[in-house]
């Protein structure tokens, strides 16, 4: 009894030096009779996942922290330009060039609510309890009217899209507001970073149906292919850019959401990135 009762004192007085000085020791003893062996045991347990919490909390600080910066230098740069615009167009003897500075405020604007609204999916996606009503959509049809939303950026880059996609309705199971938000943003992306023309392929596989987009990247572009779709990852370091880096994000995002995933590569100078839909149950059975 004794002994038991020394053990005892022993493991209390090593518990309150691990506390008070934030010590990563474990509870250690010279006599293990069984039980005061399975006390240490537990003690040690709550211990080791303590310090696992603490560093997820850490951790989890940290990426605050960084994603407060990069917001408050996403939005504050629109904003000095938007103020700027503004205070050039009250100045303004002309009416022509008032009215070029007001247009080059609203599209500061745009930019603003464009990084917001990215921002606000991107949190909702992470909600576990935030999903989707899958339905059958031709994705096709999605994909072939996002392309041509975009010919104006087609037309002003020089280059059109090389498309090998077939002529039929393809029908797979998503959401089509998140389908048409999957291939806006990877669109989007291309034409940041892309050069060349874009490369738009489809593949039927056993279990999924595969939209391919390849691409050149520009000179000089690095893409560190383990980080495209960490949340604000940019490949331009000096952030010149007019993206808030959450655009592949959320395509990741919601492609996992609607069951299916995205995947990237990246040989020498061509990017390719691939997004994965769940088949319906007709696609299913064609399939076989």
């Amino acid at each position: 009894m004794l002994n038991y009762k020394s053990q005892i004192h022993q493991i209390g007085n090593q518990l309150s030096f691990i506390m008070e000085h934030q010590s990563l020791k474990f509870i250690a003893t010279q006599l293990k009779p069984r039980e005061i062996n399975h006390l240490v045991s537990e003690c040690n347990t709550l211990l080791n996942r303590q310090r696992a919490l603490d560093e997820q909390f850490t951790r989890k600080n940290q990426e605050m922290n960084s994603t407060i910066i990069s917001l408050s230098h996403d939005i504050r740069t629109p904003l000095t330009s938007l103020d700027g615009y503004l205070q050039l167009a009250l100045r303004a003897a002309a009416h022509q060039d008032m009215n070029q500075y007001v247009t080059l405020a609203q599209s500061r604007i745009k930019q603003i609510i464009k990084l917001v609204d990215e921002l606000f999916l991107y949190t909702k996606l992470q909600n576990p309890e935030y999903i989707f009503e899958l339905q059958p959509v031709d994705v096709m049809d999605v994909l072939k009217q996002s392309l041509f939303t975009f010919i104006e950026d087609f037309t002003r880059c020089g280059y059109e899209p090389e498309l090998q996609l077939p002529e039929k309705p393809v029908m797979v199971s998503g959401d089509m507001n998140a389908v048409e938000r999957v291939f806006a943003n990877i669109i989007s992306n291309y034409f940041i970073h892309g050069d060349g023309p874009l490369s738009v392929a489809y593949e039927d596989r056993q279990d999924n149906l595969c939209i391919r987009f390849t691409n050149r990247l520009k000179a000089g572009s690095r893409v560190d292919i383990d980080k495209v779709f960490t949340r604000f990852y940019k490949e331009d370091p000096s952030r010149t850019m007019h993206s808030s880096g959450l655009g592949l994000s959320i395509v990741k995002a919601l492609a996992a959401k609607m069951n299916g995933y995205t995947k990237a590569e990246c040989i020498e100078d061509t990017f390719s990135l691939t997004t994965a839909f769940g088949k319906t149950a007709k696609e299913h059975v064609h399939g076989r």
